[in-house]
């Protein structure tokens, strides 16, 4: 079954089709701030990234083809962490979101109470979305087609293609017409990152703590790239995953093929809070170099683990230069 659910019938889909198009008809002229309850973003720097619009549209490569969006977006919709996190970085207050990988939020780093959920993670609410009264839907690579169509009769949906954290990221910018603003963010957060590992040296890891065990991640991951910036040397481990986030989990006993001079580990609930207070009375962990030296760091999972956003990026370059005594 897909995450929109069978409870919407033809009838409704067709409903929520003309809907939608009432509700654009009468949204065209209305425009908005960050401040504001509709939404809104800096329209300056919109208009020089969105230079090639005709017509009041600008088109947008996605997995699913050339989508046409608005030169200037005033309502979006974000679904999914990074999508939210990019938005609101540039400037935008999405009018919906969805909740958190296992949560009934958005993420809390985000601070976004106050935008409506209008999806879980599995399952958007037309209804809400309607409701919502989007002219632009930014979503994640893992939708469906089946997905993206009932989302794009809503308004014009962007879904990028999968690929490397970046990739994604300038879809996103490029759809909301700030993409020069993006890469200057992230071109910053680079240079942050390497001066916090300037006259350091030795290997970084990244674990997800579970209740099963440890999980390792890919070092394309967003965090994994940013501790190169720093000049981190990685693990065969971390390495070889492939097109794959992380590693399955480890017992105790194969915690050494983890065992880097620094360890960043990410809980993300209570259960994995447990576990890892359980693992440091285990020798398998004591027996970590990291351990040792003092050089563990725990990390939040939702912004080092489940979000790839600007404001993720920053909060995990802020974790490196504690991590590594930078000024």
């Amino acid at each position: 079954m897909s995450m929109l659910g069978t409870r919407f019938t033809k009838t409704l889909l067709g409903a929520a089709v003309v809907g939608a198009l009432s509700l654009g008809l009468t949204a065209c002229g209305s425009s908005g701030s960050k401040d504001s309850a509709g939404g809104g973003s800096a329209s300056s720097s919109a208009a020089k990234d969105g230079k090639d619009a005709k017509d009041g549209k600008r088109g947008i490569e996605t997995a699913f083809g050339r989508v046409e969006v608005p030169a200037e977006a005033k309502r979006i919709v974000a679904l999914g962490d990074t999508a939210l996190d990019t938005a609101l970085s540039l400037g935008f207050t999405p009018v919906g979101t969805s909740s958190s990988r296992g949560g009934t939020t958005a993420p809390a780093y985000l601070k976004a109470d106050g935008i409506p959920l209008v999806a879980t993670v599995k399952e958007p609410n037309i209804e809400a979305i309607l409701k919502a009264n989007p002219d632009l839907i930014l979503t994640s690579s893992s939708v469906e087609k089946s997905q993206y169509e009932q989302l794009a009769a809503v308004a014009p949906t962007v879904v990028p293609k999968s690929g490397d954290w970046r990739s994604v990221l300038g879809v996103y910018g490029d759809a909301l017409g700030h993409k020069d603003d993006l890469t200057a963010k992230l071109d910053a957060l680079d240079k942050r990152a390497a001066k916090a590992g300037e006259g350091k040296s030795g290997s970084a890891v990244v674990m997800r703590w579970m209740p099963s065990g440890p999980i390792v991640m890919n070092t394309t991951n967003m965090p994994g790239e940013l501790l190169k910036k720093a000049g981190a040397a990685t693990l065969p481990i971390a390495d070889d995953l492939g097109a794959q986030p992380h590693s399955d989990p480890l017992s105790l006993e194969n915690l050494g093929k983890a065992d880097a001079d620094r360890v960043f580990v990410a809980t993300l609930n209570a259960e994995g809070e447990k576990a890892l207070e359980t693992a440091r009375s285990q020798p398998a962990f004591t027996r970590l170099k990291a351990v040792g030296a003092g050089q563990v760091a725990g990390v939040d999972g939702q912004v080092w683990s489940s979000s790839s956003g600007p404001i993720a990026a920053e909060k995990v370059v802020e974790d490196i230069e504690k991590a590594f005594g930078a000024k």
